[in-house]
């Protein structure tokens, strides 16, 4: 991986991540799997950051799911949302302390 980090993407990935977990318990589960296709999408082609690189192959992996295992797949979405939010403090924190590998 060369390092590279998109901050917008970042945050439009994982919003659009966390907001299928809390629309889980919503009546149409398919919302959710919209929801992260959309992200899947979104990351094949549109940005330079190597986390959400490495995402989009767990994405396209795991979210099918949705189809055969409900429960498995909410499973999935509380990790993955897990590893956005953990993603999200690093770079936090590495904003914070003046480190912007971005730019």
């Amino acid at each position: 991986m060369s390092g590279a980090i998109d901050p917008a993407a970042f945050r439009l990935a994982a919003f659009l991540v966390t907001a299928a977990r809390d629309i889980v318990d919503e009546p149409a589960i398919y919302g959710p799997f919209r929801m992260i296709d959309a992200v899947d999408r979104l990351m094949t082609s549109s940005f330079d950051d190597d986390f959400l690189k490495a995402m989009h192959l767990e994405l396209e992996r795991e979210k099918y799911k949705v189809m055969s295992n409900r429960d498995e797949f909410v499973a999935w979405l509380d990790d993955i949302a897990a590893k956005f939010a953990l993603e999200a403090k690093r770079r936090n924190m590495d904003e914070s302390h003046g480190f912007n590998s971005g730019t």
